[in-house]
């Protein structure tokens, strides 16, 4: 017999309940930090409420995942030995490469991606999109970089991480209509601040113990600097993890979209020349 709920709403309006339940507001959970000239976090968590199913911060929903993002590279210090740790654990993750490394050292982001990672666009060098017009924003740093991407490794990323965290509502409007996603984060690990620090892969392995959360979206680097504290605590990061009972996932994956743009039809082949035309 069905219960009063079923009567009363049907199921179409269980499934409809059932997704205002999980409904959530996204939200940062890093504390901002004062002097450092980052975007503030009402700003970051305002953008992912006006432009929602385009600008995120977190996943959609609280399924026990974790996406774990790199920013920065391919850098061939760095990214090598955290390729090593992703591989010994059995993790994918997101790497945001800068343009004008990608067309540096294009064997090490094939390597990234033959690993099984997914690559998102993250401007060609590193601007403060804000201080751009909308114009040279697309045309310097994101199709620009589309075209190194798609030059390099044979494909466009449907993926953008503004650098900074920083990006006008007019620019997110523009690569919404160019059908790309913004993608930020939730958890900080403040990697480029402890890069240098004694026990700086203690302190990165903090900032995610204490703020993680389902369906985080963590940011850290593997170009930019020194990362060797970053991959040490990645290391570590995984299997305490695991132990909570996440598992990892790359963006793609945690917001339901294609990594990749498809690629554009192939032209038709020119028709045979006639006999009479190829007998002249």
């Amino acid at each position: 017999m069905a219960s009063p709920l079923i009567r009363r709403f049907g199921a179409i309006g269980l499934v409809l309940l059932a997704s205002l339940a999980y409904a959530k507001e996204p939200k940062i959970r890093t504390p901002f930090l004062e002097g450092w000239e980052q975007v503030s976090l009402e700003q970051m968590e305002r953008q992912a409420k006006a432009y929602p199913e385009v600008y995120w911060i977190e996943g959609p929903g609280e399924s026990k995942v974790v996406a774990f993002t790199f920013d920065d590279g391919p850098n061939p210090i760095n990214t090598p030995p955290l390729l090593k740790v992703l591989k010994k654990h059995g993790v994918h993750a997101t790497f945001f490469q800068l343009g004008m490394w990608v067309e540096k050292y294009p064997d090490l982001a094939r390597k990234v991606l033959a690993d099984g990672h997914v690559l998102g666009n993250h401007s060609y060098d590193h601007p403060y999109a804000g201080k751009l017009s909308n114009t040279v924003f697309w045309e310097d740093q994101v199709a620009k970089t589309q075209a190194v991407f798609q030059r390099v490794l044979g494909f466009t990323p449907t993926l953008y991480r503004p650098p900074y965290g920083e990006i006008t509502d007019s620019q997110v409007e523009l690569l919404r209509d160019k059908g790309i996603k913004v993608i930020s984060w939730s958890v900080d690990t403040r990697d480029w601040l402890s890069a240098r620090a004694m026990n700086g892969d203690a302190q990165i392995e903090g900032m995610v113990t204490q703020y993680v959360h389902p369906e985080a979206i963590v940011l850290m680097h593997d170009g930019g600097g020194p990362r060797d504290h970053t991959v040490e605590a990645v290391d570590r990061l995984i299997g305490n993890l695991k132990e909570q009972g996440y598992t990892f996932v790359t963006i793609d994956k945690l917001i339901g979209v294609a990594p990749q743009f498809a690629p554009p039809p192939a032209a038709p082949a020119p028709k045979a020349a006639s006999a009479a035309v190829a007998a002249k």
